[in-house]
Order: structure tokens, then C-alpha cells, then sequence
């Protein structure tokens, strides 16, 4: 028997860890499970330092990847975007030692969505295709990453580029759930909530607000396992940016509001909505509720998971 010193029970251990910290991900405000994914992505370390078997030093470098994944998420979620590429990196690195290229491809997702939402849509455009390139064929990472390169292409403005990738995007649809559960899921709602970011971003109005609308419909019921706060916010506010974008600043502010009224405000979104607010005061300098609504944008300021006012 090859020696080692750790017991298998620690190994499971962990990767039940790494399965709740998933799976309940959304269920839970980011600065309180910073540090339940940090101590067990220490705790992975410490275990990488003890004697293993190959076999075990893989497994761990798969959990450590993972949680160094989750911690990406979560410090993106919290506005710590610098941290982002390196968690992204370190998520990477384990990837290649575990000999898992998904672990590898999910740090490329989480970097992708921080460089959109940070504005740098080149780095985006990079991530997601350097994902691709690793993902399992027809694995969940692929299926997201497919749609996130569409969402890019989208947003750096290349309207045949982001049509081909929104094909295969969509040609998963029939066989992915109409919600998904956790963080690593995937689900037809959410290529559908990136087709309202990327319409809107390629100035079709129309389109966008209907896409916004079909992902709202399909996530604002949702309980439980199924519930998906984040992609609800989003959702609200590209359709509040499509209502800005035909004419309809009152209708943009009042689902706006929605989407600051949810249970995980977190950056995303409130990077989202200061968005909104700047360009409802440059369309609408003489409408009252816009300037109100911008001037209430600073408030954002709280902890995720929250709205504060003044």
C-alpha cells in the first residue's frame, strides 16, 4: 500500500464541502461565505503539504482549483476585483496538476464575467476563449463559456461574431434545465438573460427587452434551489436599460428599483445600476426622476446584500 498520511475520510470531507459551498452559493450573502471557502481552501493547502498518493494529491489539487474558483466568484461579488485574475490563476495552475481541464475552464468563466462587468471586454473575449479551448466537450463549463464568448463579442461589438456564437449557445437549450441549481449550473434562462445584455449592448432595444422579459418571467417565481437572485437583478436591469434606450425613462426607473429591492445586491449589480443612472441623466437631463434616481445611486455603497439610504 503506497503511503500516506492523510485519511480518505479528509478528502471527502472536503469535496462535500466544495459541493455545499456550490450548490448553496446564492443562498447566502458573499461576505459571509468568504471565509467558510477561504479556511477550506487553506485547509486544501495544508492537506497538499502532507504525504498523499498521487492519486489523493490529484483529488486535492481538483478541490483546491475549485474553491480557489469560488473564491474568484465571491470576490468578484464582493467588488475585490483585483484578486479576481489571481484567484482565476491559482484556479487554473490546480486545474493543470489535478489533470482536469473543467477546473481549469471554470476560473476562466468567473474571470471572463469580472472583465464584462469591469468594462474590459478584450480581457473577456480572452478568457472566454482560452476556456473553450480546455473545457470538456459538452460539459457545463463549455455550455456557459459558449455563451459568455457570445456575450463578449457582443460587447466589444462584433455582431457576426457574437450570431455564430450565440448559435451553439442556443443549440444547447433543448438539452440543459429550464433553471439551473448553484454555482457551477447551467440553464437555458441564463443564455437567455446574456441574449438581453448582449441585444442591448449591440443597440437592439427591442430585443433585449424582450429577452429581459422572457428571463424575468422564468426567475422571479422561482423558490428554493431554483432561486437565482443575481440573474433576476441583471435581468431587471437590462430591461430597465432597454425601457431607457425606447423612450420609457419612468418604466426604466421603476424596474430598476426591482432590481435594488432584491435579496443580493451584490457588485454586479450595483455596478449595473450606476450604469443606468449615468445614462438616464444624459438622455433625460430635464426629466426630475432620473436625476433622483441617480442621486440615490451612492448609497450602493453598503456591503452586498444590501441598499442603504440616506
Amino acid at each position: 500500500m503506497t503511503a500516506t498520511d492523510i485519511a480518505p475520510a479528509e478528502i471527502d470531507d472536503l469535496e462535500l464541502a466544495v459541493h455545499r459551498l456550490g450548490a448553496t452559493y446564492s443562498a447566502h450573502p458573499p461576505q459571509a461565505l468568504w471565509p467558510v471557502a477561504a479556511g477550506h481552501r487553506l485547509h486544501a493547502d495544508s492537506l497538499l503539504q502532507r504525504r498523499h498518493t498521487l492519486r489523493q494529491g490529484r483529488e486535492l489539487a481538483h478541490l483546491a482549483g475549485m474553491l480557489s474558483v469560488i473564491l474568484a466568484w465571491l470576490a468578484h461579488d464582493l467588488g475585490r476585483t483585483a484578486l479576481v485574475p489571481t484567484l482565476g490563476a491559482d484556479a487554473w495552475h490546480h486545474g493543470e496538476q489535478a489533470g482536469s481541464p473543467e477546473v481549469s475552464a471554470w476560473s476562466q468563466d468567473v474571470v471572463c464575467t469580472d472583465a464584462l462587468y469591469a468594462e474590459r471586454p478584450l480581457d473577456a473575449l480572452t478568457a472566454a476563449t482560452r476556456g473553450l479551448a480546455v473545457a470538456p466537450a459538452g460539459s457545463n463549463a463549455a455550455i456557459r463559456l459558449t455563451a459568455q464568448l457570445a456575450r463578449a463579442q457582443a460587447v466589444i461589438g462584433n455582431r457576426s461574431g457574437f450570431a455564430e456564437a450565440a448559435v451553439r449557445a442556443h443549440a444547447f437549450r433543448e438539452h440543459i434545465p429550464l433553471r439551473g441549481t448553484g454555482l457551477f449550473a447551467v440553464d437555458a434562462m441564463r443564455i437567455v438573460s446574456y441574449d438581453a445584455t448582449s441585444h442591448g449592448r449591440l443597440g437592439n432595444h427591442e430585443r433585449a427587452r424582450a429577452a429581459a422579459e422572457e428571463a424575468i418571467r422564468h426567475y422571479a417565481p422561482a423558490a428554493g434551489p431554483g432561486h437565482a437572485p443575481t440573474r433576476l437583478a441583471i435581468a431587471r436591469l437590462d430591461l430597465a436599460t432597454a425601457h431607457a434606450a425606447l423612450g420609457e425613462p419612468e418604466g426604466a426607473i421603476s424596474t430598476a428599483r426591482q432590481a435594488l429591492t432584491g435579496d443580493r445586491v451584490v457588485q454586479s449589480v450595483k455596478d449595473r445600476a450606476r450604469l443606468l443612472g449615468r445614462t438616464l441623466l444624459l438622455r433625460y437631463p430635464d426629466l426630475p426622476e432620473a436625476r433622483a434616481f441617480h442621486e440615490e445611486l451612492p448609497a450602493l455603497a453598503g456591503p452586498p446584500g444590501t441598499l442603504t439610504r440616506s
